[in-house]
Parts: C-alpha cells; structure tokens; sequence
C-alpha cells in the first residue's frame, strides 16, 4: 500500500513537470510557476500562479520572460570614446548596443565596447571595401598604368595618352600622371582661327573708317605743328612786351626843368644892374623894374 502511494506522487510529480512551459515557468517546491513576461522584473516569488511583476527602470532592459526580481542594465556608450549618444529612452525589452560614430568601427559585432578609426587609403591607393560600424576600410593599390592623388580615393584614374604630336615629358607614377610635352594640332587650329577672326574685325574696321572719312563724318580740322609752335612764341613775347611796358605807364611823371640861361639884358635887369631871378618852386614871376622908392624935393 505504501508503495502504491509513493509511485502515485512520483507520477503526478513528473507529470507536472512535463507539462510546465520552461520558457514562461518555472518549477518551485514541485509545482510549475509563472514568471514575469519582457520589460518586468518579479517582485516577491510567494504567488506561484499569479507572481507580482514591475516594468524595469529606465536605462535597464529584460529581454526575455524571467523570475528574477532585478533587470539588466543598459550599457555605457561614453561619446568620448566615439560612441553614439545613447537614446534618452532605450529598450526595456531588449540591449541597446552602443554603435560607433561615423569613420570608426566597433572590433566586435556583438558586444561593441571599442571603436577603432577606419583605415584612410594613401594617395596610390583606393578604397576596395568601404568600411562599416562593424568593419574597417579595406586599401587596394593603384594597378599599373592608374594613379590616383587623395586620400581614400574611390578609384585610380588612367595616365593620359600623349596625342599625336606629344612627347612624354615625364612618366606617370602611381601618385602622379604622365606629362606630355608639345603643341597639339587642334590647339594649333584654334589658334589659326583665332588669328583669322582678329584680322577680319580689323579688316572690317578700317574699311567702315575710310567709308566714313569719305563722307565727311570724320574729318577733323587739320592742324600745322609749326604754325601752332609760331603762334604760341608771338603771343609769349607780346606778353612780355606788355609787362615790360606796364611798370613804365604807371610811374609818375616828373616835371623837367627845360629853361635855357638867359643873358643879361635891359629888360632883365634892374635900375641898379642886378638880374631879375625867378625863385624856385614858383611857377611863374613876373619881372619888374625897381622904381626909386626916394623922392627928391
């Protein structure tokens, strides 16, 4: 009888057991219990069939049904490292990995916690394979016959085919182009032309002068050198004659004394033999003779 029981509890203990989802329960005590779903942690594990659960903090996750009563924490993305800023408000339900900024690389796809530069391709090279948040910059040197002069250049251009007429004046390196040397005949035609238009527009030009001198539109008085050179030396020296004359027009005349001596005769001199004379600064005297102011009685 004893032993009947303790086979029926060891087949109703595997029965539940093989009948519990291990994905969304878990077995405690012999029984099959409920866990809490993504994005929520348990609380208290004393109710088996209806646990108590709670959303996980900001900046933690739960990716997955669980009976545990803490959530995993997001991961540091530190943009002094050349991470991305992490969003303000992540998953709860699953990781938010860190992803590297643009020309870095995360070493591993899926725990990035170091973000390398991107390989720059030197000039000779070019970019084979583009790099990725998960994968560096693969360089390819140039072929022979390419160059190419920047930094991670996408493809390396062809040296130049020297034309006919050219002559290689340097060889093209895998940095550099080949140079060629010489005039080339279709700058040479160019130039022809050129020189051909500039011609015709002076043709044309002197032509629709001599048109227009012919009808009188641009004749112009004709000037003689030499007269004009005369003309201009008369007026300068009548100039001169004329202030050379001018100081002479403005001084004062002086009053010349033009009288010539007179001699002695009856009519100027007085009764007692003594010349009549005219004194200085009068202008005019009127000679005398001298009475005898005595009177004889």
């Amino acid at each position: 009888m004893r032993a009947a029981f303790f086979l029926y509890l060891l087949v109703t203990l595997v029965y539940h057991v093989s009948c519990c989802d291990k994905e969304t329960h878990y077995t405690k005590d012999g029984k099959c219990c409920k866990m809490c779903g993504p994005g929520k942690r348990m609380l208290v594990d004393d109710k088996c069939e209806d646990p108590a659960c709670q959303d996980c903090p900001n900046g933690e996750y739960q990716s997955g049904y669980t009976s545990e009563t803490k959530c995993e924490r997001q991961p540091s993305c530190d943009t002094n490292l050349h991470f991305k800023p992490q969003e303000d408000y992540p998953s709860k339900t699953s990781i938010s990995k860190c992803k590297c900024e643009p020309g870095y690389y995360c070493t591993q796809e899926d725990d990035c916690n170091i973000c390398m530069e991107h390989t720059v391709c030197k000039p000779g090279q070019r970019v084979a394979k583009k790099g990725s948040p998960v994968s560096d910059t693969v360089c390819e040197a140039c072929k022979n016959g390419t160059f190419s002069t920047e930094d991670s250049a996408d493809i390396c251009k062809e040296w130049t085919t020297c034309e006919h007429g050219y002559d290689e004046n340097a060889p093209g390196t895998s940095t550099s182009d080949r140079t060629c040397l010489g005039a080339p005949i279709h700058r040479v035609i160019i130039g022809v032309g050129v020189a051909v238009l500039v011609l015709l527009v002076v043709i044309i030009f002197i032509v629709l002068y001599k048109i227009k001198k012919n009808k009188g539109w641009m004749e112009f008085p004709k000037v003689d050198p030499k007269k004009t050179v005369s003309n201009l030396k008369k007026k300068q020296q009548e100039t001169d004659v004329e202030r050379a004359i001018q100081p002479l027009q403005q001084q004062p005349e002086e009053d010349i004394d033009n009288s010539v001596p007179v001699s002695p005769t009856p009519s100027n001199m007085t009764e007692n033999g003594n010349f009549v004379v005219q004194e200085l600064g009068k202008e005019h005297i009127i000679s005398s003779t001298e009475t005898n102011s005595y009177s004889y009685s």
